[in-house]
């Protein structure tokens, strides 16, 4: 059974591999705290909660083949596609065991990574 403690590392892992593909001028953790899963698609109980591990990524220049890289990357890692509006947004779960990622930027050149795990019991 996946625990708190094992999704959390999981979710630090995978934000880590992306940003070792993206090789950033660097990165700050912005999220990391538990939020309520109070959305479960599994039909399992409330009271869950999901990992979350967010970060801020800076990058010079522009940003879309920074986004394409990780298309690449998750498509290549087990990672099925959920929403592709490149350049802004891109979002995807592994379908081995729901883990999911997200890439969100903006025009004021902000990037964000985003890693989630399934619902897990806290």
């Amino acid at each position: 059974m996946l625990t708190l403690e094992n999704a959390t590392h999981e979710v630090d892992e995978l934000v880590r591999q992306v940003l070792a593909h993206l090789n950033p001028l660097g990165s700050v953790k912005i999220a990391g705290d538990p939020t309520p899963c109070d959305d479960p698609t599994d039909g399992g109980e409330p009271g869950r909660v999901t990992a979350v591990a967010q970060y801020e990524v800076y990058i010079a220049g522009d940003l879309l083949p920074h986004v394409d890289t990780l298309h690449t990357w998750l498509t290549g890692n087990g990672f099925q596609i959920l929403k592709d509006a490149r350049p802004n947004y891109l979002w995807a779960e592994r379908l081995a065991d729901g883990f999911r990622m997200a890439v969100q930027t903006n025009d004021l050149g902000a990037f964000f990574v985003t890693a989630t795990s399934p619902c897990v019991w806290p």
